[in-house]
């Protein structure tokens, strides 16, 4: 983290920051996609909730019946953590496993229920917050899994999806986002600061030390070697979390095909309630050294054949010079 950062800059950061948690009026954010399985469909497939201990909250969730066939859907509340740094979620089915920010008994039951083909239930989850809870991130899944039935017995069972609930406890809670790394890769691979072509792909990857779920968000601009700016490109731009001990990867696509050079990329991110800054710099070369070397070697071979003429053109010259004596 560099602690001298130009005042316009700063300012760019902490604007996109403080909007990430200044802006919504309600204390419930839900991501309108659909968390799917091959019988069912969730809606949302995020819930952020912003929440004071001892008050209760209702999320709205819809399940929908993808199947033909009527099914009978029983939910589970469990716990989830991060399961690599793509952001990919690591459910734990283990309903005797609590993990210190579970939210399992905060999650009120939700009844059996029967839907048809294509039919969609909407029903409303309380969530509430316990005056004991601990400041900070607390995370669960609402999960549902349908099922058929015959004669009274279970006679087949879908795949289970769920809808992923995130919740942030007011109180003391530490905000601390750290880079991990940040690199110029090609096509997301191997870091390096040379490079035969574009098109490239930044990497940056975050580590979050704090005790709540973080969006790093912001921009890399990129410059050429006279110092140029070709182009701007965001970071996180779907505001994805990072959650509480865990590294989250993210990429950045720099679609730019004939580069030649040196060049800077300049991070500037933010992140937490404050403002929090986060920049870097990196510089690279993009130089199509098998072009070059093919370059080369033709040059060189077209100055041999060059000079190999022109001395056979002397040696004809002072032959025929020699002749008229």
């Amino acid at each position: 983290m560099i602690n001298k950062v130009p005042f316009k800059r700063l300012s760019v950061i902490i604007g996109m920051a403080l909007s990430l948690f200044l802006a919504p009026v309600s204390s419930i954010y839900a991501q309108s996609t659909l968390a799917t399985s091959d019988g069912l469909e969730i809606s949302p497939a995020l819930v952020e909730v912003s929440a004071v201990k001892g008050k209760s909250y209702k999320v709205d969730l819809k399940v929908r019946n993808v199947t033909k066939a009527d099914l009978v859907f029983d939910s589970t509340v469990n716990d989830f953590g991060a399961k690599d740094e793509t952001g990919a979620a690591n459910i734990i089915l283990d309903t005797n496993s609590d993990l210190p920010t579970s939210i399992k008994s905060w999650v009120s039951s939700i009844p059996t229920f029967n839907l048809s083909p294509g039919e969609v239930k909407s029903f409303k989850v309380d969530i509430s917050v316990p005056t004991s809870a601990e400041p900070g991130g607390h995370y669960g899944v609402i999960r549902f899994a349908g099922r058929t039935l015959g004669a009274g017995a279970n006679i087949g069972q879908v795949a289970s999806a769920g809808t992923l609930i995130l919740i942030r406890v007011d109180g003391k809670i530490n905000e601390l986002v750290d880079l991990a790394s940040f690199d110029a890769t090609k096509n997301g691979g191997n870091t390096s600061a040379l490079f035969e072509s574009g098109p490239l792909t930044f990497v940056t990857r975050f580590k979050n030390s704090g005790s709540v779920h973080e969006k790093p968000v912001g921009q890399i601009e990129v410059r050429d070697g006279f110092g140029n700016s070709i182009a701007v490109i965001p970071v996180n731009k779907d505001a994805g979390n990072v959650l509480p001990g865990s590294i989250r990867r993210f990429e950045s696509p720099l679609d730019t095909g004939w580069m030649f050079g040196h060049y800077t990329a300049d991070l500037s991110v933010g992140y937490g309630t404050t403002g929090q800054a986060i920049v870097r710099t990196i510089s690279f070369w993009v130089i199509p050294y098998k072009i070059v070397l093919l370059s080369l070697v033709g040059l060189t071979t077209i100055l041999y054949i060059l000079r190999g003429t022109m001395k056979r053109y002397n040696k004809h010259i002072i032959t025929q010079s020699r002749k008229k004596r």
